[in-house]
Order: C-alpha cells, then structure tokens, then sequence
C-alpha cells in the first residue's frame, strides 16, 4: 500500500545511516537511553524463570542485544518487517535469539507460545487504527494466559499536552510525522477491554519508572529549550542533558509505557 512506502524508505534509510548504532531508530541519546533502561529493568523484574520472549519492530536488534546477553535464560525472538534492519540484527550472532521477518498484524506463532511481548515505538508504524487494533488482537493470541505486553509507544494525550505548553510559549505545534500514527487512550482501553488490564509499569513493581518516565525531558528538549533558541529544534544538546535529572513530572511525552497482563 502506497501510506506505507513511507515507512519502508524511512527504515531502509536508518538502516544504511545508523547500522548496528543504538542510535537506529531514535537519534535523542536521553530518550533512547531510559527506553532501554525501563525495558532491562522490567525484565529484571519479571526474572524469576525461564522466558519465551518476543520483541516485535525489533529494528536493528540492539535493546534484543542487551537482553540475551544479561538475561542468558531466555529464548528471544525478534520480529521485524525491514530485511535491511533485521540483516543487522542477524549479524550480532546472540545466541538465543531467532530474527524472523514479519508483522504485528499477523505473528505466525502459535497460539498462548510467549510469556513476555515487548514493543518499542512499532505500533505507531501502523498507519490505520483498525490495523493496530488487529495487531493488539495478535498480540493477545500469542501470549500465554497471565503473559505480559510492555508497550512503549506514543499516545495523542502526550502530543496534546506537549503543545499546548509550547503554544503558551508562542511556540509552533508539533505534528506527527508521516510514518506514525499516534495511539489513543480511549481506543486502547476499549481494544483491551476484557482482554487485558492495563496497567502502569511502577503498579506491576514499584521499582519501574511511571508511564510518563519521559515527560519532563520532553518538557525540557520539546517546550524549554526551543524557547531559549527561539523555536531552533536540536536533539543532545549541553542544555537538554543538564536537566535531565528531573524526575518525570506531569504528561508532556507522547511515548509512554504501559503493561498489559492478558486476562
């Protein structure tokens, strides 16, 4: 489909661009960092026995890469629809990790075969909500009754808050690009409903970051930042990097991260 050749060029050229970079993908070092960091601590969390463990839009492999090597009990699956990307992922030669090509939409795995899935801003590529909700449906299918999804995605309401904060500031708004589409909060809990509980990652352990865990660098990088250079955007700047001790106030971030527990 034509919306979707978009995509497929835009991967096709971080592929080329970044190679085995954990830049792939997400070229703000603040934001790459604590998505890596969230998803090892939420396996840290859930390492109590051995895993089936799938990582769909698995990109170039690099956070698969950090997992298999730390949580070596583990079988890993990465799942992506980029040949380049997944060429990649191939070459880092892990060794309880398959790559196999595919998509969301239709995971050719049987059925209740993973206890954990995990997604990293892979949603967001597919362009049509009935297509995401068909993908969340997949998603249920594979996992085991009680399994975990960990979705890192981006949702509208951050987006929303996000602007009108720069809108206050006399700042332009922000728009998505054209290879995502943002999830909504009232369509994601209507597709869960009765299938998963949605849950914030720090209420399945108090030692992960809140969904928001990304709110006050984009506050910062997003609002702050452009209002000091006067609307110029430029991502691991010196004056970014030094707030970003901030704990995550408030919802400025549209990706956030969500657990859902399959019922």
């Amino acid at each position: 489909m034509k919306k979707y050749d978009t995509v497929k060029k835009r991967y096709e050229a971080e592929a080329r661009k970044w190679g085995d970079s954990p830049s792939s993908t997400m070229d703000d070092e603040i934001i790459r960092s604590r998505e890596t960091g969230l998803i090892v601590k939420f396996f840290d969390v859930c390492e109590n026995r051995t895993l089936k463990v799938a990582d769909i839009g698995c990109g170039n492999g690099h956070t698969l890469s950090l997992l298999a090597r730390q949580f070596i009990h583990n079988t890993y699956w990465g799942i992506d629809n980029s040949p380049e990307l997944l060429a990649i992922a191939r070459n880092r030669q892990l060794g309880k990790c398959e790559f196999v090509e595919g998509n969301a939409c239709c995971l050719n795995f049987e059925n209740e075969f993973f206890d954990i899935i995990y997604t990293q801003r892979c949603l967001i590529n597919i362009l049509d909500w009935e297509e995401q909700r068909k993908a969340l449906g997949e998603i249920h299918r594979a996992l085991k009754p009680n399994g975990l999804y960990l979705m890192v995605e981006c949702f509208t309401d951050g987006l929303v808050n996000n602007n009108r904060a720069r809108s206050e500031c006399g700042l332009s708004e922000l728009k998505e690009t054209s290879h995502n589409k943002y999830l909504d909060k009232q369509s994601l809990a209507e597709a869960a409903s009765g299938r998963f509980t949605i849950m914030e990652p720090n209420q399945l352990d108090g030692r992960l970051p809140p969904y928001n865990f990304l709110s006050s660098h984009y506050f910062v990088a997003r609002v702050l930042h452009p209002l000091v250079t006067k609307g110029e955007q430029m991502k691991n700047t010196e004056f970014v990097k030094f707030f970003s001790f901030l704990p995550p106030i408030g919802n400025y971030s549209p990706i956030q991260a969500h657990v859902l527990r399959k019922q």
